[in-house]
C-alpha cells in the first residue's frame, strides 16, 4: 500500500524524496532500506535541496547505502554549505580537520567552522576554539 508520500516521492517531488529517505533511514514506519533511501536523496539532490546534499554527503563519506566516496561526500557538502546549510558547514568543518575525503587542513577547517557559527550551528564556536586551542 503506496502512502501520498510514498506517491509523492515517485513522482519527483524532492520534499518527499527527503522525507521519504529519513523514514528509510530511520526504519521509521518502513522497514529500513539505506540503498533506495541514497537513490531518493539522489533526486532531491538532483533538484538543487540543501539538506538532501548534505545528507547525500553524509552518507558517502561513510558508505551507508552505497560505495564509501568521501571526495563525493565533501564535495555534495560544499554544494549544500554554499546554499547557506549550516550543518553542511560545520560537517566540511570536520572534514577538513580530519583529513576525511579533502586534504587536512586547519586553515580550511576554520574557514568552513566560521562560516557555520556564521549560519547559526552551535557546535560551531566550540570546534573553532578547539582548533586556536591546538596551535
Amino acid at each position: 500500500m503506496s502512502t501520498d508520500l510514498e506517491i509523492r516521492a515517485a513522482a519527483g517531488d524532492p520534499q518527499a524524496c527527503v522525507q521519504l529517505a529519513r523514514k528509510l533511514q530511520r526504519g521509521r514506519g518502513l522497514p529500513r532500506d539505506y540503498e533506495r533511501a541514497v537513490a531518493l536523496l539522489d533526486t532531491a539532490a538532483r533538484a538543487g535541496l540543501p539538506d538532501a546534499l548534505y545528507q547525500l554527503g553524509k552518507c558517502y563519506l561513510k558508505g551507508i547505502g552505497c560505495l564509501r566516496d568521501p571526495g563525493g561526500g565533501v564535495s555534495c557538502l560544499e554544494r549544500a554549505a554554499e546554499t547557506g546549510h549550516a550543518a553542511a558547514a560545520y560537517k566540511l568543518g570536520t572534514c577538513f580537520e580530519q583529513g576525511l575525503g579533502a586534504p587536512r587542513s586547519p586553515i580550511m577547517a576554520a574557514y568552513w567552522y566560521h562560516k557555520a557559527n556564521h549560519l547559526g550551528d552551535s557546535r560551531a564556536y566550540s570546534a573553532l576554539l578547539r582548533l586556536a586551542r591546538a596551535r
